[in-house]
């Protein structure tokens, strides 16, 4: 009987909806991103005025080792332009199922009801954009960023709980200059330090037309603690890059500064990109390689890198990139300064201590979709009371390796695992539904076991979602 139950939601409900057909739309991948984008992606108006209210939905039944599991999304979006003076655009979504084991085991490592969702099954997005004038926009919501060309980012990527932000856009000429100021929340510390806020900088150059060169940097501080309630510190409201002399000249080194680089080269259907992230240096440790017992690899030392090309071939999109972030970067000594959100980091999703491959193609024929992803990583894990660098919710002082004076760390240390995933999917597009079918393939290898996971998946969707992490 339950398994009637999920096949009649599956099948019966989206085709319910068929009457509201002109206001569904259906979103691409994230896959080839702008270099900064919101997470929330809406259909553009040609008119300048107009409201819409749409419906939108994404169900799926999947089996595994003989059993079935089921997930159900479904939500409204809302739109409305001015004069393309004033838009909003808003989302609200109700998630529910009885999720596979691996999903399960996510949710309860994150302390989550659902990666993305936080602690509830709904998540609601909104976007407030306002022009002010030829060179600046104002934007004012609840959403997720994304800073990058390929798939990963190593500088704010779009994998956690929706936050509050204030999103300043100036542009002139070839340049491009974004102020993003958020709040976030570590929900496991104590109610006096659970708030912290950040406030985000990168500013773009065209170089070229073809090629784009970006800086980033972002410093991210604990709003109050048990001696001094410091709340929004308003001299990180400047919106001049570079708050590290900010900081200095207040004689205080209290926030955790991150910077960074991006860069992209088009040649005509091809795109090369980059990223480059400095998390901390300590380059005062150098001056110790004159004793006898010096050791390099100093835990403050973090660091990361991602190098990928994209490109098109007829109707094939194809895309391979590789992502390396050193033990311990991301986090802090501090842990409620730690690079996170909700119990989900900020920039990749594995942390720190690993060496990821990324490899992608998609093929579409008139309504068909062919798609394939594959992911291979070695990350360097902890066992019970262990910090060798991969958990961004741990001290810095800490590490396993040596505390406050740890050296001889190297990428992939601790329990060195490695991950293998692969999603293929096949889709058609029906009257405005995705008719899908997938394959999920997961393993899971070091010294301490061997997990292997597999499973099949039928669906129908107004948009892309996932129960699948690749992470």
């Amino acid at each position: 009987m339950k398994k009637h139950i999920k096949l009649l939601i599956l099948v019966f409900f989206p085709f319910c909806l068929i009457g509201q057909i002109s206001t569904f739309k259906s979103y691409p991948y994230k896959q080839f991103s702008n270099y900064f984008s919101d997470a929330i992606t809406f259909c553009d108006s040609d008119t300048t005025q107009h409201i819409e209210l749409g419906s939108r939905i994404n169900s799926k039944i999947s089996y595994h080792d003989n059993k079935m599991y089921s997930s159900l999304l479904v939500g409204k979006v809302f739109s409305a332009n001015l004069k393309n003076k004033i838009t909003l655009n808003s989302n609200l979504d109700h998630l529910i199922g009885d999720f596979h084991p691996l999903n399960q085991h996510l949710a309860d490592s994150l302390d989550l009801y659902f990666p993305t969702y936080g602690d509830k099954r709904f998540r609601w997005q909104f976007n407030l954009k306002y022009k002010v004038n030829k060179f600046i926009t104002a934007d004012f919501g609840k959403g997720r960023h994304f800073i990058g060309n390929g798939y990963r980012s190593l500088l704010l990527s779009d994998n956690q709980t929706p936050y509050p932000f204030l999103k300043l856009t100036t542009e002139f000429g070839r340049v491009k200059y974004y102020n993003l100021y958020t709040t976030f929340l570590n929900p496991n510390q104590s109610d006096f330090g659970r708030k912290k806020h950040s406030t985000i900088h990168f500013l773009d150059f065209a170089l070229t037309d073809n090629i784009h060169f970006g800086v980033f940097e972002s410093i991210l501080w604990q709003s109050k603690s048990e001696e001094v309630n410091k709340g929004f510190e308003f001299a990180y409201l400047n919106p001049i890059i570079f708050y590290r002399p900010v900081e200095f000249s207040k004689h205080s080194s209290k926030g955790n500064a991150l910077m960074g680089a991006n860069f992209n080269a088009t040649f005509n259907t091809t795109v090369i990109y980059g990223q480059a992230m400095l998390d901390d240096l300590n380059i005062s440790r150098q001056k110790d390689s004159d004793e006898e017992d010096y050791e390099e690899g100093f835990f403050q030392n973090k660091f990361g890198f991602q190098i990928g090309v994209k490109t098109k071939y007829k109707e094939v999109d194809l895309l391979a990139e590789y992502n390396q972030v050193q033990p311990y970067t991301y986090g802090h000594r501090t842990v409620l300064q730690n690079y996170s959100h909700m119990n989900q980091a900020l920039a990749h999703p594995l942390g720190a201590n690993f060496k990821e491959v990324v490899l992608m193609a998609n093929y579409k024929k008139d309504k068909w979709m062919y798609s394939i992803k594959v992911t291979t990583a070695k990350v360097g894990l902890d066992s019970l009371d262990t910090h060798y660098g991969q958990n961004i919710f741990e001290s810095d002082y800490e590490a396993s390796t040596g505390g406050q004076h740890s050296y001889g760390n190297f990428n992939g240390q601790g329990f060195l695992t490695k991950l293998n995933t692969m999603y293929a999917e096949i889709s058609y597009d029906y009257k405005g539904f995705d008719i899908f079918g997938s394959l999920f393939y997961k393993t899971k290898k070091s010294d301490l076991g061997d997990q292997t996971s597999l499973f099949y998946s039928l669906g129908l969707r107004t948009f892309p979602f996932s129960t699948f992490t690749d992470y």
